[in-house]
């Protein structure tokens, strides 16, 4: 295997205003997925025994960085492999998409290697962060920080397509895919797993909902799985399919485990007025009343 991390050594940092370059802060983002071993597990994982001049996981490891820095297409890589001086050997816009095309064809096995990739990552980046200040950060509920939880958040979000392409189609904001996203509020955002839908799929469809929060519990490291929180936004909560659905997301069947615990809900933005009153409402009566789903609270 290559020496992918080769790039930073003997790198500094001045401000004497020479060797100025654009983009800076990307060298930190690429080293960071260097350091936390994401870059290494992406390169075992779309290993070959081709002799190649761009290592795939370097350049998959390149494609994120790019995205994460603002990048809209493919070729918007050409920001990190026009400063060599900076970043070193970076693959060309025609590499990168050999690149994707290879780990398509290569199906599913490809993409278990590479989920295992990030998952370790993910692994080594928490347990530094924990080294370090004891526990993720607490994460906001009902207006209220809840330590030692990890919360795990489901949402819908249409994304356009400007071309024909796989699984896009006409929907109620014009034409694209309609992406389930679970993300961990807990750093940010970071996001979990995914699921590519058609343009025409629903928000409510608790069967996504469920495989996507499966994934999600998967990519959470071991250790920070034993007091989970699932939130997930389902929309127009007067509908009755939407009560259906959210009933079924409500009573996850996902926990194998006497030693997980796993709280999931559902919510709706509330107005100004009626946030403001539940702030002011102690705990008592904010949890006297009843909602018509069984084993739920208001």
């Amino acid at each position: 295997m290559m020496n992918v991390t080769g790039w930073s050594r003997g790198l500094e940092v001045s401000g004497g205003g020479q060797g100025v370059v654009s983009h800076a802060g990307l060298a930190l983002l690429r080293h960071l997925a260097d350091k936390t071993g994401l870059t290494g597990g992406l390169s075992r994982a779309l290993a070959t025994r081709r002799i190649l001049v761009h290592d795939r996981g370097r350049v998959l490891a390149d494609l994120a960085c790019a995205i994460a820095d603002g990048a809209r297409v493919i070729s918007d890589l050409r920001v990190m492999r026009d400063q060599a001086e900076l970043f070193g050997l970076v693959a060309s816009v025609p590499t990168a998409w050999r690149t994707l095309k290879e780990i398509a064809r290569a199906g599913g096995r490809a993409d278990k290697r590479m989920t295992a990739a990030v998952n370790a990552a993910r692994r080594h980046a928490w347990a530094q962060v924990t080294a370090r200040h004891g526990a993720l950060p607490g994460v906001r509920l009902a207006g209220r920080t809840r330590d030692g939880v990890t919360c795990i958040r489901l949402d819908a979000t249409v994304t356009a397509a400007h071309s024909d392409k796989e699984l896009a189609e006409a929907n109620f904001k014009g034409y694209g895919h309609h992406l389930l996203l679970a993300v961990c509020d807990n750093t940010g955002g970071e996001p979990l797993a995914w699921m590519l839908r058609r343009g025409s799929a629903g928000s409510n469809t608790a069967a996504d909902h469920l495989a996507l929060a499966d994934a999600a519990i998967a990519a959470i490291p071991p250790a920070f799985r034993r007091k989970l929180s699932c939130l997930g936004g389902i929309r127009h909560a007067h509908r009755a399919s939407t009560l259906r659905s959210a009933s079924r997301v409500l009573h996850l069947p996902i926990v194998g485990s006497a030693a997980i615990s796993v709280k999931t809900g559902v919510g709706q933005r509330l107005e100004r007025p009626s946030a403001f009153a539940l702030r002011t409402c102690d705990d008592e009566h904010r949890h006297s009343g009843r909602s018509r789903m069984p084993g739920t609270d208001l």
